[in-house]
């Protein structure tokens, strides 16, 4: 029933809130006032504004507002009775709620009961679980010490042995056991206050084995430095050995073969009994460094047959003479403490200042032997790095060797080049060049890069050279001085064969002919190609063993001998500027020729001793001796000899002295001609031996040279006037020359083309003396012209001189315009138009 009465009450509201929400429209409210409350109802707040503009707009404020008065208070009902309509679903939840109330209040005293009863129960629980779990721990417990008990005594027995160990300087096993203490025992018994002691106790024992490790290995490497002078004696005694240096074959077959004698073995039975007696760690040689830098084998005498007797250094490695055992256990020890990277950079800082010590020269290095042992000191240094980089890897890299060696490298030569780089002593070269070739060679096998040391050796070589060169020139120098500029004569077979073993020169005539026999050239030639042997000879000296292939050498040493050449040039050069006499000059020059004939020989010699006598005359090396390098000294000698031939010439010529004023010639030729015709004669016969271009070049040049003398002579505005007399001896002066031309010693010379040195002089002195003007005048300026030769100004000169005597002789320019005079004066006028054309 009470539901039912529910249900009907609902839908009673339900249709009231309906009614409710509908609009009524009341008769007072226009529908213009509806619209607005409607707008006013639905519309949002921006809206809201242009609502209220239109209700004033409309006038009519007062009505709308008794229409939103009447539309608030029919809402106002409506909420009346929407609450009146749920008031009583209020009242019938109340009483419901209060029957739950009782309800719940039964179940609670229920609870309460159960819990009082559970109470009781759990605490006789509780009581026999505490028995239990006390006797459980104690159970516990008594296990635990047992086991605890247990564990201490490893510690206590490790520990022990600890101190044993340390007392015996045993620090790696040590280092062990204190490992063991501290990662396995300790940290099963750290709760335990005696394990904080001897935890405590433990740091101090770590870094006494590691001081203890760091001591052990600075011992060794004062050790490294005590014997890294025997080790790298024996690393390079070794390595002559293996690479045979400063012993030739020659020298060790040789050697080979009187020490078969010795024991009435021949030379294949000795060689093998060697060969067995050495690879039982035996040899019969003992390898050291003279007292000169060469290195020398000593031969020890065997008892019974040739058997090994080496000393205790030879018979022993590197690994013999230090022991490396301190590196092995320091890098062990380090490993285990942790520091390994530590040690690693000291090792490599120690090593570093090691080198530089070693690197560095001592004060008292003041002879050769102290080198030798500066340089034994380095090789022993980075054999015993190389040993311990392939022990230890970890210790030393391939990288940090390299970079040690690049660093000491730059040292090595820089100390080197500075104690040697200007040495003056050409066999203190040679010496130390086989000590750093050595040094290279060892250096080399043991994997280090040593091109800078060949560099340093090439910079010896050409420094070594240059000194050769001062003293082959210096010598070259005095054989100038001292030479007799004559021919080499040579009275006997004897001395005839020795002059051609000594320079290489043929010629067939000359074994016809009958002694005394006489060659071209001056003993310098011999000397001076005798000292380019022996030069050299010496560059091929300092190039031996430093591995440079036959093409290299030759070219090499050819460069050497035109450094040479180029340099007795020079001094030629400077030579023939002196005050030298024609002879001298003439024979340097017949000298110069042969010197450079022999380049070819030299060129041969050079192939024979680098390639074998078998390359002779093969072209495969790229530089030649130059022959060219005596052209300017030829120049300069010609320009020399021509020079002396007018200066002999013009002193000769300074003896004329022209009568200008002389009324008749005397028949025969002037004093100074005849003696410039003799001296002409001699000086050409000696230029037998000259090169035919340069013989005739010197006697055109002189003929020339005296042409414009007698030219000057006859020209001479000293010389005021001129008779007829004079010319005719002037004249036959001219003829004189003329008549040497045609009979000149100088072979090869055409005795016209000679005589045209005269022509111009000829020509004039035709012309003046026989007074042809009319066909001077006529062909003045034509290729066919008679005197072709003669200039208008020079043709005046001549006459005006001539009229200047007849003025003086006759006076016929006082006789007033006299036929003589017109005619005169007519031709120097004529003579005067031509010269302007």
């Amino acid at each position: 029933m009470l539901n039912s009465s529910n249900t009907s009450q609902q839908a009673n509201t339900t249709g009231s809130e309906t009614a409710s929400t509908s609009y009524v429209n009341y008769v007072e409210m226009s529908a213009e006032q509806e619209y607005f409350l409607y707008e006013l109802e639905t519309t949002d707040s921006g809206s809201m504004g242009l609502v209220l503009r239109a209700i004033y707009d409309t006038g009519d404020v007062q009505q709308f507002a008794r229409a939103l008065q009447q539309r608030i208070s029919h809402y106002d009902k409506n909420i009346q009775k929407v609450c009146s309509f749920h008031y009583q679903s209020f009242v019938d939840a109340m009483q419901e709620l209060m029957k739950l109330k009782e309800q719940c209040q039964d179940i609670k005293d229920e609870t309460v009961a159960i819990d009082a009863e559970i109470q009781q129960i759990s605490q006789r629980l509780c009581q026999k679980k505490q028995e239990i779990v006390r006797y459980r721990k104690l159970m516990k417990n008594a296990k635990t010490a047992m086991d605890q008990i247990a564990v201490c005594l490893p510690v206590l027995e490790n520990y022990a042995k600890l101190q044993e160990q340390m007392s015996n300087k045993k620090y790696y096993q040590a280092l062990k056991t204190l490992e063991e203490l501290e990662h396995t025992h300790l940290a099963l018994v750290e709760k335990y206050r005696f394990t904080q002691v001897l935890a405590k106790s433990m740091t101090p024992v770590r870094l006494e084995i590691k001081e203890k490790a760091y001591s052990e290995f600075k011992d060794f490497l004062e050790n490294i430095k005590k014997v890294a002078g025997r080790i790298g004696k024996h690393a390079s005694k070794d390595t002559a050995e293996q690479h045979s240096f400063g012993v030739t074959d020659a020298e060790r077959a040789r050697k080979i073969q009187e020490e078969a004698r010795k024991f009435g073995l021949n030379f294949s039975e000795y060689t093998s009994l060697i060969n067995f007696s050495y690879y039982r760690n035996a040899s019969n040689v003992e390898i050291e460094v003279s007292a000169d830098g060469s290195i020398v084998k000593k031969n020890v005498s065997p008892k019974r047959y040739p058997q090994v007797q080496l000393e205790d250094d030879e018979q022993v490695s590197a690994q013999d003479l230090i022991d490396f055992t301190p590196v092995h256990r320091c890098c062990q020890i380090f490993n285990v403490l942790g520091a390994k990277e530590e040690f690693e950079q000291y090792y490599r800082q120690q090593r570093r200042e090691q080198c530089d010590l070693v690197i560095e020269p001592s004060h008292k290095m003041n002879n050769f032997k102290h080198y030798v042992e500066y340089l034994d000191e380095i090789v022993g240094f980075f054999v015993v790095e190389d040993q311990i980089l392939m022990t230890q890897s970890n210790l030393s890299t391939n990288a940090d060797k390299d970079k040690l060696w690049d660093n000491a490298l730059l040292k090595i030569r820089h100390h080197l080049d500075a104690r040697f780089g200007g040495c003056p002593d050409v066999e203190m070269m040679l010496r130390m060049k086989k000590v750093i070739l050595l040094f290279i060679l060892t250096m080399k096998s043991y994997g280090y890069a040593v091109a800078p040391l060949y560099e340093l050796l090439q910079n010896f070589r050409d420094q070594y050279n240059e000194i050769l060169v001062k003293e082959y020139c210096a010598q070259f120098e005095r054989d100038l001085d001292k030479d007799n500029y004559t021919p080499i004569t040579v009275n006997s077979e004897e001395e005839f064969r020795a002059v051609i073993r000594q320079f290489p020169f043929y010629k067939r005539s000359m074994e016809q002919e009958q002694f005394p026999r006489k060659f071209p050239f001056s003993r310098f030639v011999i000397s001076a190609y005798t000292q380019a042997k022996q030069y050299l000879v010496g560059c091929l000296k300092f190039m031996d063993n430093l591995q440079l292939n036959t093409s290299a050498v030759d070219d090499t040493v050819r460069r050497c001998a035109n450094v040479l050449l180029g340099r007795w040039a020079g001094i030629l050069k400077t030579f023939v500027h002196k005050r030298l006499s024609m002879i001298q000059l003439v024979q340097i020059t017949i000298n110069l020729g042969y010197l450079e004939k022999s380049c070819e020989s030299l060129g041969s010699f050079i192939t024979s001793k680098t390639s074998g006598e078998e390359a002779i005359g093969t072209t495969s090396h790229q530089v030649v001796l130059s022959e060219k390098v005596f052209r300017d000294v030829r120049s300069e000698v010609e320009q020399q000899i021509d020079e002396c031939m007018r200066s002999k010439v013009d002193e000769i010529m300074e003896l004329a002295n022209y009568d200008w004023e002389l009324p008749a010639a005397s028949g025969q030729a002037s004093d100074f001609i005849t003696d410039l015709i003799k001296f002409l004669l001699t000086t050409f016969q000696s230029f037998t031996n000259l090169p035919s271009g340069l013989a005739k070049h010197v006697c055109t040049q002189t003929c020339k040279h005296i042409s414009t003398s007698l030219s000057e002579l006859l020209l001479s505005p000293d010389t005021k006037c001129i008779s007829t007399g004079a010319l005719d001896q002037f004249s036959l002066d001219v003829m004189q020359c003329e008549m040497f031309t045609t009979r000149c010693p100088v072979t090869g010379v055409d005795p016209q083309t000679l005589s045209m040195t005269f022509a111009d002089l000829r020509q004039l002195l035709d012309l003046v003396m026989s007074s042809d003007w009319t066909t001077f005048n006529a062909e003045y300026g034509k290729d066919h012209a008679k005197y072709l030769r003669v200039k208008a100004s020079t043709a005046i000169i001549v006459l005006e001189k001539m009229i200047e005597y007849e003025r003086k002789s006759t006076g016929f320019f006082g006789i007033a315009r006299g036929d003589r005079k017109r005619l005169l004066d007519t031709i120097v006028r004529q003579l005067k138009m031509l010269e302007i054309q």
